[in-house]
């Protein structure tokens, strides 16, 4: 599980989290909602070790995020940003990019099934990504992410940029990953029938705080 204890992220003189306390179980789905600036983001990054508490610590299965090497940490809990940065210049180059960090071969068939999946089969792995469209590369981006299911899938906003249709066909997929390995996801979004849609739990963060708490099913 994941467990941040007393968590406080204060840069500055304006605290952005402040004393935050949070458990999110091994498969659990949180969804997680408040308005701009309230501390939505800076709370997933830490819960990706992009960045460290000013004050409080983060937990995995028990053990501090520092006890483990970055690169283990990002790969059980995944973090997918809503402005995606993409890599090099192709969808394979992309795709490849979490085998090769492994020093593994990369799953051809896993890539194009996933394309397939995140409508996008229109495009081969030779493909230039530069003229991507914003919902193509939060697409792209996510399944990036799904070449390894990670143990927690951490999501900010990571279909803003899509139609209703496309943005379900990607919540379809993600939570078949959660009813299928026991994926545990964390989402950030701002439409609220997506809020209640597929979540066990959603949050409601507001100055930094969790202001409320709701069981959805």
């Amino acid at each position: 599980m994941l467990e941040l204890k007393n968590i406080s992220f204060q840069p500055n003189d304006a605290p952005i989290l402040s004393h935050l306390n949070l458990t999110i179980n091994e498969g659990e789905t949180v969804s997680i909602i408040g308005p701009s600036g309230s501390g939505k983001s800076t709370l997933l990054r830490l819960m990706a070790d992009l960045i460290s508490p000013t004050d409080g610590q983060c937990f995995l299965n028990g053990k501090n995020y520092i006890s483990y090497k970055p690169e283990q940490l990002r790969q059980t809990v995944s973090y997918c940003p809503q402005t995606p940065t993409l890599f090099g210049e192709t969808i394979f180059d992309n795709v490849s990019f979490p085998a090769k960090i492994r020093k593994e071969k990369c799953d051809i068939k896993r890539a194009n099934y996933l394309l397939t999946a995140f409508n996008l089969s229109q495009y081969d792995l030779n493909t230039n990504v530069s003229r991507f469209s914003g919902g193509e590369k939060q697409r792209l981006a996510i399944i990036r992410q799904l070449m390894y299911v990670p143990k927690f899938l951490l999501l900010d906003e990571a279909t803003s940029a899509l139609d209703q249709k496309n943005q379900q066909l990607v919540e379809q997929e993600i939570f078949k990953y959660h009813q299928e390995k026991g994926l545990g996801i964390i989402w950030i979004t701002h439409d609220i029938k997506q809020s209640t849609r597929l979540f066990s739990r959603r949050l409601t963060i507001e100055q930094g705080k969790i202001s409320n708490e709701e069981v959805i099913k």
